[in-house]
């Protein structure tokens, strides 16, 4: 096997916690979790791997994830996601990002909570597709997200959709020849997906709809806009 051009070195043992059953969110990482410090290498094929890979490193599409140690305890970093948590409630069946429950359904779809900066929601229109790695959520859960995240108290949206495939992952692209690159979305499809470290699912939310009515009835503003442009919003926990 063939080392990267920056290897790391074996961090501590993964031990992947829950967090408690009050915490404002459940995929945020808490103090007490980390991300471990595995080698990371390239097979004869050219596809990273770990040079100590366990069979819970790789997904169903044996694509190779971060590796996460220590447990759930102690105040939580709301401006991330655990790897393990955000793939456990973005894969096959949606679950709410903050409890786990099942997110709000409607007529009109699966409600999604999403940052946007001022710049992009002025450009927006709908129906539009959006890729994001932010998971589906409940009414009630959305506002206690928005009562505790600074992120989308500096702007979000609320939209509603009938149809999110999975498209892909986030996460590190490396190469043998050239340092890696950070937080990189790769679709399925892409030849890179074989030198991908993920550390977020990627959803395509299809024909996505402004839902300007769910949060408004609790008491909190929605965010509207105009113009031509499809969001792909690729910030830190709700992008």
């Amino acid at each position: 096997m063939q080392p990267l051009s920056l290897p790391t070195t074996p961090g501590r043992p993964a031990t992947v916690g829950r967090p408690a059953p009050d915490s404002p969110l459940y995929i945020a990482p808490r103090q007490g979790e980390f991300l471990c410090d595995v080698n990371v290498l390239f097979d004869e094929h050219g596809h990273v791997c770990y040079e100590d890979e366990r069979p819970d490193d790789r997904d169903v599409d044996n694509i190779l994830w971060e590796r996460w140690g220590g447990v759930a305890s102690g105040p939580v970093a709301m401006a991330h996601h655990h790897p393990v948590r955000q793939r456990e409630v973005m894969d096959a069946a949606l679950k709410c990002a903050v409890c786990k429950g099942e997110p709000d359904r409607d007529d009109r779809g699966v409600l999604w909570l999403l940052h946007v900066d001022d710049n992009t929601r002025s450009t927006l229109t709908f129906p539009t597709d959006i890729t994001t790695a932010t998971p589906s959520v409940c009414a009630k859960d959305a506002v206690r997200a928005l009562e505790a995240c600074q992120v989308l108290q500096r702007g979000f949206i609320a939209v509603r959709v009938r149809e999110a495939e999975i498209v892909g992952v986030r996460g590190t692209v490396y190469s043998p020849s050239a340092s890696p690159l950070l937080d990189q979305d790769v679709r399925l499809d892409d030849d890179r997906i074989h030198r991908v470290v993920a550390r977020q699912l990627l959803r395509q939310l299809r024909n996505a709809e402004l839902d300007e009515t769910t949060l408004s009835t609790a008491g909190l503003p929605t965010r509207t806009g105009t113009g031509t442009c499809s969001v792909d919003v690729p910030g830190p926990v709700w992008g």
